[in-house]
């Protein structure tokens, strides 16, 4: 049986912000695969990085709203722009942290519905105090290929062309 005492501790050394360690993902997904999941894929410059207010739940985790100029995309959302949800990189491969304003990424996202996240008895993230619960938000892919796209040119070929954002 799990005492109360064993799941604090456990919350703590897995949710409290800690950046000696980096993420590390059992099953990482590669670019064909990625296509027929729920992916929006899409080669983009960060042009804003907005640093959201801190929730006291969330132990001093960070969140952004980080806006992308869309140059090139494969699925999802035509859109010139878009705007991804994120927090700081922890060792729950949650974050997104790291993108800094005009570098140009390749980036895998999924839309989901704003909501906070409990688990058990521990709040771990939310959004709803910025975004009406339910509403629709891009948030990185765990675990999805990508980054920097200067070091990611491999990909960008096995994605192929792409399509231009509607103007």
């Amino acid at each position: 049986m799990i005492t109360a005492m064993t799941r604090l501790v456990c919350a703590l050394l897995l949710f409290a912000p800690m950046p000696a360690f980096t993420c590390t993902c059992a099953v990482a997904m590669d670019a064909p695969r990625s296509l027929h999941s729920r992916s929006t894929i899409f080669r983009g410059t960060v042009i804003d990085k907005k640093v959201l207010p801190l929730r006291p739940e969330m132990r001093g985790r960070g969140r952004y709203a980080i806006t992308f100029r869309v140059d090139r995309y494969w699925q999802g959302s035509s859109s010139p722009t878009l705007v991804l949800y994120t927090v700081d990189d922890g060792t729950d491969c949650l974050g997104g942290s790291s993108y800094l304003v005009g570098t140009n990424y390749l980036v895998f996202a999924s839309s989901e519905e704003s909501r906070d996240v409990f688990l058990e008895d521990y709040f771990w993230v939310g959004w709803v105090d910025i975004l009406p619960k339910g509403t629709q938000m891009l948030v990185p892919e765990t675990c999805a290929p990508g980054g920097e796209s200067s070091t990611v040119k491999e990909l960008i070929e096995q994605l192929g062309k792409g399509r231009a954002p509607r103007k």
